[in-house]
């Protein structure tokens, strides 16, 4: 009998123990019970997969080229400064990138969307191509257009961040900047499952307290090294000739695919097919860079 009795108490023992360590799992480790996300969510650094060496950077750093005959003047001379600045800017921020390494790999990116025409058009080609996309929407038209960020996400494309609204956050101040960065990012969470890691300030317009709220954040800057002007014009032919005209190692090169830019869409194929047949690998940013796209 007191045999049974010792027995039983060193079971009843164990059995306790495995549960105070079972119980210290869960509330340390966060794997059981279906913790593993939230403590993956709150202990990941992202930091911690960038490369430890950015020197490329300012070896390899590319004057920003486009231009456009429907420009004015004054416009021209006020976008010739920012490039100008941008650059400048840009080798002292290790977040911050105009174009990837000298490599011959180039990245196709597109603002302003998501619509319901042209960004899924934009997708379509690029399917079609075999080829991946960098798509900077507003977190303000993501909640408009789900759908196509879905659609954009699982053909293989990345969704990233353009803030909430086109504004420039270079004139606000810090708790509307962590505001903009932070809806944006939320929105489109809510629809593909995963936060961004980069964002594209919209006009470009940065500072260093829009560098650092970023990095604050987890995000990277995105810019361009060339843009299409695609904006500035209705003409497939010169956005096609900007493009053909500048590229080098290591582009990123600007196109938009709010409903304004049909003629985007009408120049895309011809820009992969020549990028294509000058040896360009087409690629998405997270490759180019060697970055994560998403937090």
């Amino acid at each position: 009998m007191v045999q049974k009795v010792i027995i039983f108490f060193i079971i009843c023992s164990v059995s306790l123990l495995s549960s105070c360590e079972s119980k210290e799992v869960k509330e340390v480790g966060g794997v059981a019970q279906g913790n593993h996300n939230m403590v993956l969510k709150e202990n990941t650094i992202p930091e911690a997969r960038f490369p430890a060496d950015f020197s490329w950077k300012n070896e390899y750093l590319l004057e920003i080229m486009g231009e456009s005959s429907f420009l004015e003047k004054k416009t021209v001379a006020s976008m010739q400064k920012w490039r100008d600045e941008i650059i400048e800017f840009s080798k002292t921020q290790d977040r911050l990138f105009i174009n990837g390494p000298n490599k011959k790999q180039v990245a196709l990116t597109f603002d302003d969307g998501p619509d319901s025409t042209v960004t899924s058009a934009v997708i379509g080609v690029l399917d079609k191509y075999g080829v991946k996309g960098n798509f900077f929407f507003l977190g303000s038209e993501v909640e408009k257009h789900p759908e196509v960020v879905k659609e954009a996400y699982e053909k293989g494309h990345l969704v990233l961040s353009h803030s909430y609204n086109h504004i420039q956050l270079d004139q606000l101040g810090e708790a509307e900047i962590q505001n903009e960065i932070e809806r944006a990012g939320n929105v489109i969470e809510s629809i593909i499952g995963k936060e961004p890691a980069f964002i594209r300030t919209p006009y470009g317009s940065t500072n260093e307290l829009v560098a650092g709220v970023a990095k604050e954040n987890k995000y990277s800057i995105i810019l361009w090294s060339i843009d299409s002007l695609d904006w500035a014009q209705k003409s497939p032919d010169v956005i096609y000739s900007n493009v053909d005209a500048n590229i080098r190692n290591g582009d990123i090169i600007l196109m938009h695919t709010d409903s304004d830019e049909y003629d985007t869409y009408e120049a895309l194929p011809g820009i992969i097919e020549k990028l294509q047949e000058r040896g360009f690998e087409i690629v998405d940013l997270e490759t180019m860079l060697g970055i994560p796209a998403y937090q």
